[in-house]
């Protein structure tokens, strides 16, 4: 319920502030297509702007997906204990999916990948991430450490280090005069320690070491719903400090606000 009022009321003022607020209104970003024409005797590829994007009510989205997700699990609340006991919970992984893969597009926005088709396959590609993570959950109910597979888990850090490999080449390639804001870089170091921690918390809750363990809480399980804790501490903080970070620096006079259109 907590998390489910927190992500709603922010949802709601980022929202509402990039509707209404000059500065938050003009903060756009380019949203291009590259077609290959065949209009002359050879093939050419156009480079073409088909939309800009507003960028802070577009942030405000993965919070209301979040609210949306954890309405949807206080009402299916019985399926969603039932799931726990098990070791499964399906709603995280679902929404996980749809928030967490806008979140990395628009930080791939930020470091200049506006291609459409690009941010797609991004997202989309983050969204496997996701789904070998309820994979990773669904083949190993009931196993002991010794009898775990493993292998959704790599698959999962395959596919969550493409979306970065990505980030980090427009990085590279964006020349000597790249020059982002501070808030900017300040969302790629703190999204990239929020990133680890998810896999992070997995490995613990599957290895069961220290307060991840059942034998800490004498209880089966017990590891596994500190770690569902975990998970949704993360999940909060992580978008809280995204959404508050584009925010907070959207709305100061920056290198971005004053290029973006109107």
């Amino acid at each position: 319920m907590t998390c489910c009022i927190l992500h709603f009321f922010q949802a709601l003022i980022c929202l509402a502030a990039g509707l209404s607020v000059e500065n938050l209104k003009k903060f756009k970003t380019p949203l291009n297509t590259v077609f290959t024409y065949w209009d002359k005797d050879y093939p050419e590829a156009r480079l073409e702007e088909s939309a800009q994007l507003p960028f802070v009510p577009v942030t405000s989205g993965f919070a209301w997906l979040s609210a949306v997700a954890h309405l949807i699990v206080l009402l299916n609340y019985p399926l969603y204990l039932s799931d726990l006991r098990k070791g499964i919970n399906r709603f995280r992984w679902y929404e996980y999916a749809l928030s967490s893969s806008l979140m990395i597009a628009l930080i791939a926005i930020l470091f200049g990948c506006y291609d459409i088709l690009s941010l797609i396959l991004m997202m989309a590609v983050n969204a496997c991430m996701c789904l070998f993570g309820l994979l990773m959950e669904t083949m190993n109910v009931g196993k002991t450490s010794a009898e775990l597979d493993w292998t959704p888990f790599i698959y999962g850090c395959f596919a969550g280090a493409v979306p970065w490999a990505v980030i980090f080449a427009y990085l590279g390639g964006a020349g000597k005069d790249f020059d982002p804001p501070e808030f900017v870089w300040v969302i790629l170091i703190f999204y990239i320690i929020f990133f680890n921690c998810f896999a992070i918390n997995m490995f613990l809750q599957y290895k069961e070491i220290g307060w991840w363990s059942d034998k800490y809480w004498g209880w089966k399980l017990g590891g596994y719903y500190f770690g569902e804790k975990v998970y949704q501490i993360l999940s909060l903080f992580s978008k809280s400090m995204l959404l508050w970070l584009v925010f907070g620096g959207s709305n100061q006079p920056n290198k971005m606000t004053e290029n973006s259109g109107a």
